[in-house]
């Protein structure tokens, strides 16, 4: 029989707040992940905050060598984490129900959040209904005991994540506190629809045993950080005495177990030795030649080095650095299509193009890339350019999808709820296509200068390319700049024929109707709800006019809305004309990760200020929707960084950005290879210090980006892919770099056109059709007319570039 918790004598130590590597003392803590996006906060907390060491385990997963009471032996406590559904239904909590069914004997202390607190509650005979309407993202005072571990914290400011509540209505305060065995120690006034308010318990701890939860969640980075904190070591100096009382200690080391839904590692993929080989004139240097821009553009220089047409990338990062690819005989390019698995390598340089194909996972594409980029790595270059040489090109929305972790038995994203019709073929954009660029251009915006750059040795002879080049730009930056109006002519003779075929008003509220029943069933916290508008125009009769089009375009869409992140591609029969205001993800040669969603949009008027921006979207949905998303991020890159290696550098700030106000948060994280996050702890060949593998998994492990999934990122994916019922393919991917110095930079692929067209053999169609995605973030307090507004504002902005000079709005 357990002990009497009052039974107990608290020892006045308190707990140490050094890191687990620092502290080879360290306890064990168990902590069940219930596919949360959330999850990496929490241990974060748990390390940052006490002297332990945290192992994780999914919900579904099997207990080793199938003896539960052997391994939680070797801890000292464990906690059960949030998590999106319901804890009536058995698969939405898995193993936490062992926890609650072990034997007195084998007891040991437990605190859940969220989902791990409704588990305990319903367990132990409290029904778990839904609210009158769901918390999600909202930030509330509660009240508390100020008792057992809300000792000295008469009330709090948390961030509240959930649809469902322990519900003892019937019970007034006093008789619901100590009900069921449990006891219940902290409260959330919740006004109620008839204008009474309703006490909702948002703490609770059971009378006899060491069981703890809290509804709320103190990992939020809006939750009293410092109250929080305090609560955690209150509960911690709790659970250290309760296993003093009765003999327990937990090993003294213990292997570090992370998330299993990976896998076994797949086999190292035969084709990247091919793909180093096609990489073979690619030095360990990137020599280069500078001068001052003048007046020139990044247009008028791609213009210069890239014939309309062949394999092309320009990519702007950060509205500080414009990358340009420029062709050698040593380019390559390759796609990789998911349900086929299958990879296709281009070279065009030579007098034959070579093609070669193979089959591999999505796992050993990532593996391929990461060898690759370790093995081409460049030293030196110059010091003031982001991009020595590398890859330019997309990753998809659906090859983020099957980077996710997912329950057993349960089917992956990517390809789950998808008409048959909806299924990749050869006549839609590939998942991913890169270009090898040896020979690219940056031009440095903030310093107004040109670098000319390659890794052939062979170019930087004294009558090598780079010479030659730079010679080519001199004149080009003497000679006076064209006025563009032939261009804007050629594209109004086209886009005067223009046909959209837009979303249906009705179809995409009813589909705002079933993200809320979703969030309102507690699936998700929030989905980012997106459509897709088709441009049908005729296709331009020349050849010359054909490949050209894709490039107009974009210089259009340039002018029209600029952006931090500009993107064009020209890849095979796919071609992007982007311009994202949205950094997804960014990493310097060094150690450092950054991230910056956006949420929350409000479109410039002349009557709409930045002052009146702001009180627009400091309203609870709007930082709501922000909020999640920042969460989301900080777990991303705790799971890559570890514990004591993430903090927010801006949260909830509304910026310009061209035509419309923006909520940005700006998280960053230092990758440490001798101290890895959760994520990446069973990946052995991530103990390099090169930030291109480093950056590289970072990548794969973050996609797709959670401002256009919403959170959990998981189980909304799942949700969205039923609701939407399409691909969205290159929309809400990410576009940009991968250095081979080490940095990188993607952007998301929002403001953004793209085309896929007919095989270049082939007699050309009519017409050409391009697709823009828009979309935005449906919350439970969303309106299916607010929604549909501000998803028309974004689309609006991509869709003018294909009207015509007179009718653009």
């Amino acid at each position: 029989m357990a002990p009497l918790l009052g039974t107990w004598e608290e020892e006045g130590t308190s707990s140490s707040h050094k890191l687990p590597n620092e502290a080879p003392s360290a306890k064990n803590v168990l902590y069940v992940d219930a596919y949360d996006s959330f999850s990496y906060n929490v241990v974060a907390m748990l390390e940052e905050t006490l002297d332990v060491r945290v192992t994780v385990i999914t919900i579904d997963s099997d207990w080793p060598n199938g003896n539960l009471n052997d391994f939680l032996r070797k801890f000292e406590a464990i906690v059960l984490g949030p998590g999106p559904g319901d804890p009536n239904l058995p698969k939405d909590v898995g193993v936490m129900r062992d926890i609650w069914n072990l034997h007195d004997s084998e007891l040991l202390p437990v605190f859940g959040i969220c989902l791990g607190f409704q588990s305990l509650c319903l367990h132990h005979g409290v029904p778990i209904q839904r609210l009158p309407y769901p918390l999600h993202g909202q930030v509330r005072h509660i009240s508390t005991a100020v008792r057992d571990i809300f000792d000295s914290l008469p009330d709090m400011e948390v961030t509240l994540y959930h649809s469902l509540y322990a519900k003892l209505d019937g019970l007034d305060r006093s008789q619901a506190t100590q009900s069921n065995h449990l006891d219940f120690l902290a409260w959330l006034p919740l006004e109620l629809e008839s204008g009474s308010i309703s006490q909702i318990a948002m703490a609770v701890c059971h009378r006899q045993k060491p069981f703890w939860g809290v509804q709320f969640h103190p990992e939020s980075c809006k939750s009293e950080r410092d109250a929080c904190k305090t609560l955690l070591l209150n509960w911690w100096r709790k659970a250290l005495t309760y296993n003093k009382f009765v003999g327990r200690g937990g090993a003294a080391t213990l292997s570090e177990t992370a998330i299993t839904t990976f896998g076994e590692p797949d086999s190292f993929p035969e084709i990247a030795h091919e793909m180093l080989r096609w990489s073979a004139s690619t030095s360990s240097s990137s020599a280069y030649r500078s001068l001052p821009l003048g007046p020139l553009t990044a247009e008028s220089v791609n213009e210069l080095f890239n014939k309309p047409g062949f394999p092309t990338a320009l990519f702007q990062s950060n509205g500080c650095y414009t990358i340009i690819s420029v062709p050698s005989s040593g380019s390559w390019r390759f796609e990789y299509r998911i349900e086929s698995q299958k990879l296709t390598m281009y070279q065009d340089g030579g007098a034959e193009p070579l093609v070669l194909e193979a089959t591999l996972t999505v796992t050993q594409l990532w593996d391929a890339l990461r060898y690759l980029m370790d093995e081409k790595r460049v030293d030196a270059g110059c010091p003031d350019t982001p991009f020595w040489g590398g890859f330019l090109g997309y990753f998809s929305y659906e090859l983020g999808l099957a980077c996710l972790p997912h329950p057993k038995g349960s089917p992956q994203p990517a390809f789950s709820d998808v008409p048959s019709d909806c299924q990749n073929s050869e006549d839609t954009p590939a998942d991913v296509s890169l270009l090898w660029c040896e020979r690219s251009i940056v031009i440095d915006n903030a310093s107004a200068r040109v670098v000319i750059q390659s890794t052939c040795a062979a170019d930087d002879m004294s009558h090598g390319w780079l010479n030659e080049k730079l010679r080519l730009l001199q004149e080009k930056s003497s000679s006076v700049p064209e006025d563009g109006a032939a261009d804007s002519q050629f594209l109004d003779s086209i886009l005067q024929h223009v046909q959209f075929t837009f979303p249906q008003e009705e179809v995409y509220k009813q589909k705002i109707e079933e993200c809320k029943a979703e969030l309102e069933a507690g699936e998700s916290y929030e989905l980012c709800l997106t459509s897709e508008t088709s441009i049908i125009l005729p296709t331009p009769k020349s050849p010359e006019d054909r490949a050209i089009f894709p490039w107009e375009l974009y210089k259009k869409l340039r002018k029209y809305n600029p952006a931090a992140f500009s993107a064009f591609a020209d890849l095979g029969r796919t071609k992007i004309a982007s311009s994202s205001p949205e950094c997804f993800l960014n990493w310097d040669r060094r150690s450092m990760l950054e991230m910056k969603p956006m949420k929350g949009t409000v479109r410039k008027t002349p009557e709409m200020t930045m002052l009146k921006a702001r009180e627009i979207l400091s309203t609870t949905k709007e930082m709501a929707e922000n909020l999640m998303i920042a969460d989301l991020i900080r777990h991303d890159l705790y799971g890559i960084c570890g514990s004591g290696g993430v903090h927010v550098e801006k949260l909830l700030e509304v910026e310009d950005h061209g035509r419309v106000y923006q909520m940005i948060t700006h998280v960053k994280g230092e990758v440490r290879p001798e101290s890895l996050g959760h994520a990446l702890r069973h990946m052995s060949q991530l103990k390099s210090s090169n930030m291109a593998v480093q950056g590289l998994t970072a990548l794969q492990r973050c996609l797709p980006p959670g401002s256009m999934t919403g959170a959990p990122k998981e189980r909304s994916c799942m949700h969205l892919r039923h609701i939407e019922s399409r691909k969205r393919s290159i929309y809400s991917g990410v576009m940009g770099y991968l250095d081979l110095g080490g940095g990188g930079s993607f952007s998301v692929l929002i403001r953004t056109a793209f085309t896929h067209v007919p095989e270049q053999n082939a007699v050309p169609e009519p017409y050409q059709t391009w697709k823009i995605g828009a979309g935005g973030a449906v919350t439970t307090l969303s309106t299916a007319e607010g929604e549909w507004d501000e998803m028309l504002t974004k689309l609006r902005t991509v869709c003018n570039v294909f009207r015509s000079s007179q009718n653009v709005s």
